[in-house]
């Protein structure tokens, strides 16, 4: 799992949590660059897990101080939530996982953009 956060007007955004879904084992390069996994946005999980996946991201964001917007990933065991690494310079194609989950919350990237740099 994955989620993008970032912070507007001292107010944390609330993306939607993606999954990804490696046809391999792992998520590896194979999975990751050659087509090999999909990704489900927003997650096709139970809300109470995804609510406690954002909580979780924005308590992190939050202790370590980031700014701007930052990806953070998980490993999901059940109902447990293990942190995995925080990206703080995630992708901004059009095909990276925060623009997919800023598309699929209703905002668009020119929005949010716009409100990130204020």
């Amino acid at each position: 799992m994955t989620n993008g956060v970032f912070e507007v007007n001292g107010k944390l955004s609330k993306l939607p949590v993606t999954e990804i879904i490696s046809k391999n084992e792992f998520f590896d390069y194979e999975a990751k660059y050659l087509g090999a996994c999909r990704e489900v946005c927003p997650a096709e999980i139970p809300d109470a897990l995804s609510e406690r996946i954002v909580a979780q991201s924005h308590k992190i964001y939050r202790h370590l101080g980031c700014r701007g917007v930052v990806r953070m990933d998980y490993i999901i065991r059940g109902e447990e939530i293990f942190f995995l690494e925080i990206n703080t310079v995630p992708g901004m194609t059009e095909m990276s996982l925060v623009p997919q989950e800023i598309k699929a919350s209703g905002m668009t990237i020119r929005n949010f953009l716009s409100n990130l740099l204020g």
